[in-house]
């Protein structure tokens, strides 16, 4: 299995009164070439995704379409979990959409993840408080949990 780790993007930050966006899609893009490049079966991103807990549209719209591009139609498996720098109800805002890319989103500590099993073979197996399982077509089950420092939701 290869797994692709990223993390700390922080998109959206700017430099006083200059935009970073040019050089963030040119590091969203490397990340996407490489990933391909490498043959990632899944693609791990740890936090920090956006620089504020409400980002701007641009960095939204920036985070969307390297999902998108990621999951490659949900062929490859992403999971993102939250950091201390996000938003856990922006990042799971659009969850439902997002699993139908193959897309996992944790954005608490404690939250259980809906199960489900994808088209192309990805299966969210079980979910606890704090943990999914998730397994991929030819390859072992893994098992993760998001930044424990984030308050205790619901």
């Amino acid at each position: 299995m290869i797994l692709l780790h990223t993390a700390d993007w922080h998109l959206g930050k700017r430099l006083e009164s200059h935009s970073r966006l040019p050089e963030q899609q040119e590091v969203m893009q490397e990340i996407i070439q490489i990933a391909d490049d490498c043959g990632a079966h899944a693609i791990l991103i740890t936090g920090d995704i956006f620089d504020q807990f409400h980002p701007g549209n641009e960095a939204d719209e920036l985070y969307y379409r390297t999902l998108s591009k990621l999951s490659d139609q949900g062929r490859r498996a992403v999971i993102v979990i939250a950091g201390n720098h996000d938003s856990p109800d922006h990042l799971l805002a659009p969850d439902g959409l997002s699993r139908e890319l193959g897309i996992i989103t944790l954005g608490y500590p404690y939250q259980v993840a809906t199960p489900f099993t994808h088209e192309h073979g990805l299966i969210l197996t079980r979910s606890a408080p704090g943990f999914v399982e998730v397994c991929l077509p030819d390859c072992p089950h893994f098992a993760l949990s998001p930044h424990l420092t984030q308050t205790r939701s619901g």
